[in-house]
């Protein structure tokens, strides 16, 4: 069923492709012109990242997706009927499929719901909002397609009590102070009566971890390699997606995966669109993401760092994921 996103129900706000290319240029030229090299996961996430993401978060190796669901279609009712929100805001939406649990329970319950959503990519951003707006009548949708903290800075005269949600363990994408900065941000947008419900992947067995960003069918190798044919296309970049290989392995003392792509010979590689020319050797590693695992004390200490305190913690049996609601701190 297609629905005509032109009317009052939806609004795309984006940042220009200027601001999006000269953020790209910086994060290449310190993440990759020198040892060791990196770079920020959010180059995943174009359309076809997206898409792959999608395809990963259906594989039998990763669990996450699927146990974060299920805390979810559990507890939605308990959640919508404490948090009692007007708005929902959702960092890091993508296609909105986990979030839509909560939204059919804000819908049972209202007449018009607000859903605020904020990715980087604007194509599923649209999709998502189209999908959404037919299935639920009462629903409108402002989508920004941003970073999260400028999409958390562009956020203004919101119908309150807010519904702040950080699904899919993505707040483990950033290391701890950046971790904290953002949940900071949202701490201080909040106001009583305002909630925040956040999902953390949990420490479990190394097997278990490693298999689910390696999985079985090699979607999050096509995944990770796709971030070069991203530098390929905005950066004019000649990267060869089969001189790399895909590797992601667990860090017991910092409690993370990590990920990386992999040089399978040496090589040179120029990117033109910062004027440099990057030389590889063979076994040397990129960095593209880590996904720190959280304990029950961990947990705490992060939200507590943040601003933020524990209002209900659910957990499945196999304690493998958290889902967290929390409000401001007094």
């Amino acid at each position: 069923m297609a629905l005509d996103l032109s009317g009052d129900r939806f609004r795309l706000k984006t940042l220009s492709s200027r601001d999006v290319l000269k953020a790209l240029k910086r994060d290449a030229r310190a993440g990759l012109v020198h040892a060791p090299r990196s770079l920020p996961p959010k180059y995943f996430y174009d359309e076809a990242g997206s898409r792959l993401f999608s395809e990963i978060c259906q594989t039998r190796d990763y669990y996450l997706t699927r146990t974060e669901l299920a805390l979810l279609q559990r507890h939605a009712d308990e959640i919508i009927v404490t948090a009692r929100p007007q708005t929902c805001v959702e960092l890091g939406a993508g296609a909105s499929v986990k979030t839509e649990v909560l939204l059919s329970r804000l819908d049972s319950r209202s007449d018009s719901v607000a859903y605020v959503t904020i990715d980087v990519c604007e194509e599923v951003l649209v999709e998502s909002a189209g999908r959404l707006l037919c299935t639920f009548p009462g629903l409108r949708i402002e989508s920004l397609a941003a970073e999260y903290l400028a999409g958390i800075e562009a956020l203004h005269g919101l119908e309150k009590p807010v519904l702040y949600v950080f699904l899919g363990s993505s707040i483990g994408n950033f290391t701890e102070q950046e971790a904290i900065e953002l949940l900071g941000r949202v701490a201080e947008k909040m106001a009583p009566g305002d909630h925040f419900l956040l999902g953390l992947d949990r420490v479990k067995d190394r097997g278990v971890l490693e298999r689910a960003y390696d999985d079985a069918l090699g979607v999050t190798a096509r995944f990770n390699l796709n971030v070069l044919k991203v530098l390929n296309a905005r950066l004019g970049a000649n990267f060869r997606l089969d001189g790399f290989s895909h590797l992601a392995v667990y860090d017991d003392a910092r409690e993370q995966i990590e990920m990386y792509l992999v040089a399978g010979c040496d090589q040179e590689v120029a990117l033109p669109a910062i004027n440099e020319t990057i030389c590889l050797r063979e076994g040397e590693r990129i960095l593209t993401e880590i996904s720190r695992k959280y304990s029950r004390s961990s947990v705490q200490h992060l939200l507590s760092k943040s601003g933020l305190c524990e209002q209900a913690h659910y957990v499945p049996d196999n304690e493998y994921f958290s889902l967290v609601l929390a409000k401001p701190a007094d």
